[in-house]
């Protein structure tokens, strides 16, 4: 306890109520219908397992409440697909759109509810990504060019440290390919979650088989060396709560789970409200249209944007998305994403100022989802 004290001596850690199964688990969307526990992901993750938690409030909430006075005929023809696509779908745990800030659609399946902290599984991976940007525009990170292992000597002989960091947030490190949903070794999400293992130790041992920024390999390692790389200025918690959660306004806590050693789960282990997932993707909404300054202008436009080709093979993750951003899933059409195993999905598009948030537990809907969401966008 007081080595947390330590390290997150603003935040509250939470030790876990109950260890119980091993959840079905992975990190992205793959050729197989992936599934998770709907429990869990509607609140008990954060609940059953180790997590630090982060507070409600602070900063100014730019999400604002459903008026149906304010609906536009596209609006209502909007919801009402998103509403059908529920109703077809019992796997469908939550849905959210929001147009310019305004919800235009809110809807929860039982176990879900406005209160509870909805899991992130691989979203957490953007959330990872938008903390690097800070710190490079904040000028503690000089340059997306440099080695990892120059802010994380902890990298030392491993493949990720050995990596520049714009290769690691395209997942260009240039491993070879793992053989479960991008997990650098087995069942790695739940031995961290389980307090088996340390986020450190699964980059042990991984071999570079591509050029460095040749190749797009979907994978967890890159995203874990992130983290890392943030452990020189306070570690990742610290400060995602500092430069993202403390100025959204949310309304409800979040919280991120932790291993062992106390260090987050950044590639699967995020929770928080539905409407709070909303406003981190107003957030997002803010950066790329200049609401941050022009250098995370530029990082979160790049983040978005395509950076390098998807070479979908069967077995692989990310079949519906031709590129990949930074830590992000982008569509041929242009409309990036972020995506958790097993449906969790929060989508952008930026020029018409539009965010679609969903959770689920079957993934067994996305193509319809994309299809609500491109209906909305227009």
């Amino acid at each position: 306890m007081i080595w947390f004290q330590q390290k997150y001596p603003s935040l509250k850690l939470k030790l876990p109520i109950v260890a119980v199964g091993i959840m079905l688990a992975g990190t992205a969307c793959s050729g197989t219908v992936s599934s998770v526990n709907k429990y869990r992901t509607s609140g008990g993750n954060a609940q059953m397992f180790s997590n630090i938690d982060l507070p409600a409030g602070g900063g100014l909430s730019r999400l604002l409440p459903f008026n149906p006075a304010l609906q536009t005929a596209h609006d209502f023809k909007s919801a009402n697909k998103a509403n059908t696509m529920m109703d077809r779908n019992a796997s469908a745990l939550t849905g959210l759109l929001i147009h310019k800030r305004r919800i235009v659609f809110e809807r929860y399946r039982e176990p879900s509810a406005p209160g509870r902290r909805m899991h992130s599984m691989s979203m957490s991976k953007s959330l990872t990504a938008l903390v690097i940007g800070n710190l490079l525009c904040d000028g503690k990170i000089k340059s997306l060019e440099q080695k990892a292992i120059i802010y994380a000597p902890q990298l030392e002989g491993t493949v990720q440290g050995d990596t520049k960091i714009r290769n690691l947030l395209m997942m260009a490190s240039g491993i070879e390919t793992p053989k479960q949903n991008g997990s650098p070794k087995p069942k790695a999400y739940q031995n961290l979650r389980d307090q088996r293992i340390s986020s450190l130790e699964l980059l042990k041992g991984l071999k570079r088989v591509n050029g460095e920024g040749s190749e797009f390999t979907y994978n967890s390692a890159d995203t874990i060396a992130l983290s890392q790389v943030m452990d020189t200025f306070g570690g990742l918690v610290r400060n995602f709560y500092f430069y993202i959660w403390s100025r959204i306004g949310p309304e409800q806590r979040g919280s991120w789970m932790i291993d062992f050693k106390g260090d987050p789960i950044a590639f699967a282990g995020f929770n928080a409200t539905l409407r709070d997932w909303g406003r981190l993707g107003l957030y997002v909404m803010d950066m790329a249209r200049g609401r941050g300054g022009d250098c995370m202008k530029k990082f979160v436009t790049e983040m978005n944007s395509k950076q390098i080709k998807n070479n979908w093979r069967r077995g692989r993750p990310g079949q519906s998305f031709s590129h990949y951003g930074y830590q992000t899933w982008v569509m041929q059409n242009g409309s990036a994403w972020w995506v958790g195993y097993g449906g969790q999905r929060v989508g952008f598009n930026f020029d018409e100022e539009k965010v679609i948030v969903i959770h689920s537990h079957v993934e067994n809907y996305m193509v319809e989802a994309y299809a609500v969401f491109d209906f909305f966008a227009k």
